[in-house]
């Protein structure tokens, strides 16, 4: 085929938000008009003083260390601002509640306010608090984590936030998050993950609109993937994700990895652009996902990589994604002592590499209908001892135009 879509936009707004991420956005609306009246403070590095009332712009404090030091009632706001860098760290000192949250955020005019590291271990961390909101800041320079949210992410938002050039991982999730949002952010060039959770059982996690991308550059060997964790419950949807693992040392790196060991889980990713990681799977699944109306591209490994589940029983499914230039469109391989269910349907796959667009390496539980496959790639699914082959069907076309599915086209993802 010899026309492919061209290569994606970059990410801007979804059309129509999912009733997940909507619902979440009318909870921040609702706390931010609960914060009325509630008191803000402001932090002014170059004019600032510490030993003023921070209550406003004329008394601003000037030093993260103050700060840190002060406790804030609910529904307080701390801005800092516009155009000011601040060396050091910025540790949460106080908790909000659900409906009056305390907030770190920006006033002024101009660029995002830059929390710089320097050098120290961690930029900005949630320090155990709960009910906090970090909006509107670059957070740099760590010599390991950028955000840490730990370890008791409760009802924490991430929004219009930068975290970026920082040694070790961007935004590591410490210990089990509870209602986590990361939104319209940029999480780029960090050493290590993009974004990680660490433990198991993340339940209303919600990572949207975000751009993760030209993370996992250390040399170490680790699988830095753009996002690695494992979610229950949640959706990871409107970002685009690439070149995460660029330039890094010989571990795999994926676009979005979620984990193996997370039993039951119902994560959701979808409507995604990822493409153009270098040393891995767009999208790799062990833990039970449903992935749909993603495009994925140009990944060095496959489009989508699934199994290895050791002893959990995992379901997937997999439906109106577009997968090409990846090598090799669906991958199911490593199959655990767990069951796998999977649901493949309606993809479209073209230009698939050296390998095939559909390759099923065990027996397993599987219903593959309705996948469009263009001249351009191995139509029949690859072949392996002991493994039950599925052949072509008048759904899966050995070559001519592959239609698009519905939404699939890469403009369609905002």
């Amino acid at each position: 085929m010899d026309h492919l879509p061209p290569p994606p936009p970059a990410i801007e707004r979804p059309a129509q938000p999912s009733l997940l991420v909507s619902a979440r956005r009318s909870a921040a609306q609702n706390a931010a008009q609960n914060a009325e009246g509630a008191p803000v403070f402001y932090v002014d590095a170059t004019d600032g003083d510490d030993r003023r009332s921070g209550r406003g712009p004329k008394e601003a404090w000037k030093s993260p260390e103050k700060v840190n030091a002060t406790a804030f009632p609910p529904g307080s706001r701390v801005l800092f601002e516009r155009g000011e860098n601040w060396r050091g760290s910025l540790l949460a000192s106080s908790s909000g509640t659900t409906d009056r949250p305390v907030t770190y955020g920006a006033y002024g005019k101009g660029d995002a306010p830059v929390i710089d590291a320097r050098g120290a271990s961690v930029a900005v961390s949630l320090n155990g608090r709960t009910n906090v909101a970090f909006d509107g800041l670059t957070i740099t320079g760590a010599a390991d984590t950028g955000l840490l949210l730990g370890p008791r992410a409760r009802n924490v938002s991430v929004t219009n936030v930068t975290v970026a050039g920082n040694g070790g991982s961007g935004i590591v999730v410490q210990g089990t998050s509870v209602g986590l949002r990361i939104d319209g952010s940029a999480i780029t060039g960090n050493g290590a993950y993009g974004i990680v959770h660490y433990a198991a059982d993340n339940t209303d996690q919600v990572i949207t609109r975000n751009t993760i991308a030209d993370n996992g550059w250390r040399k170490d060997g680790g699988v830095y993937s753009g996002w690695n964790g494992r979610i229950l419950t949640g959706e990871i949807a409107h970002n685009r994700v690439f070149n995460n693992g660029v330039n890094g040392g010989e571990g795999r790196s994926h676009g979005l990895y979620h984990d193996q060991g997370q039993a039951d889980s119902a994560l959701k990713i979808h409507d995604n652009l990822i493409h153009d990681n270098p040393r891995g799977a767009g999208i790799l699944a062990k833990s039970s996902t449903e992935i749909y109306r993603n495009v994925i591209f140009r990944n060095a490994d496959a489009g989508l990589s699934l199994g290895q589940n050791r002893g959990i029983d995992v379901t997937y499914r997999v439906y109106d994604n577009e997968f090409y230039d990846n090598n090799g469109g669906v991958l199911q391989h490593q199959k655990g002592n767990g069951s796998i269910t999977l649901e493949l349907r309606d993809n479209v796959f073209h230009r698939n590499g050296k390998r095939a667009a559909i390759i099923i390496a065990d027996s397993i539980g599987k219903t593959v209908t309705g996948n469009r496959v263009s001249n351009d790639a191995r139509a029949e699914t690859e072949t392996r001892t002991g493994t039950t082959i599925n052949q072509p069907t008048a759904n899966q076309p050995t070559g001519g135009t592959v239609q698009e599915a519905s939404g699939m086209r890469p403009e369609s993802v905002r």
